[in-house]
């Protein structure tokens, strides 16, 4: 009877420590992906795809660097949605910091997608970005928020969320 006691708190404790080092690693590789995706190559890539939007330029005009660099902001974006279908990072924290942003790229990267997609006619380019950016306006038009303002390209010259510039720090 004692051994059996003593293996049923073991398994406890074993299960405990699973649960307890899987939300560790969740949390560590959320982290990870919050740090890439404000990296400064990434939010100038994704502040030259604003830019494009904003002046109604072509995708085939960019320098091969500002095409590279555009592309790998939304390929960081669809490993957060494969990380966040894979349950390997949690959706809703994702969403809590991410939904504006993801929802003004899906209207600024329409044209970028769409030739992206011609090369693979069929196969969608980035599906998990795209069901990632459809629930983040879902959860911000579920909120109330006019998502009109993340729709409309930005005047030409003025600052993109990615370009603006940051406020002094308060030291």
């Amino acid at each position: 009877m004692t051994s059996i006691i003593i293996s049923a708190i073991a398994v406890t404790i074993s299960l405990l420590s699973l649960y307890v080092n899987r939300r560790k690693d969740r949390r560590d590789t959320f982290l990870k992906l919050h740090e890439l995706l404000i990296s400064p190559e990434l939010q100038n890539g994704r502040r030259i795809l604003f830019e494009l939007y904003a002046r109604g330029g072509r995708v085939e005009d960019l320098p091969p660097d500002d095409y590279t660099s555009v592309n790998r902001a939304l390929a960081v974006f669809d490993a957060a949605g494969l990380y966040c279908h894979m349950k390997y990072v949690s959706e809703k924290d994702v969403l809590d910091l991410w939904a504006p942003s993801l929802t003004k790229v899906k209207y600024a990267a329409g044209d970028f997608l769409s030739h992206r997609d011609a090369f693979w006619p069929g196969i969608p380019t980035w599906a998990h970005y795209r069901r990632l950016a459809d629930s983040a306006e879902e959860r911000l038009r579920s909120r109330g928020v006019d998502i009109a303002r993340f729709t409309a390209p930005a005047p030409s010259g003025a600052p993109t969320p990615a370009s603006a510039p940051t406020p002094p720090s308060a030291a």
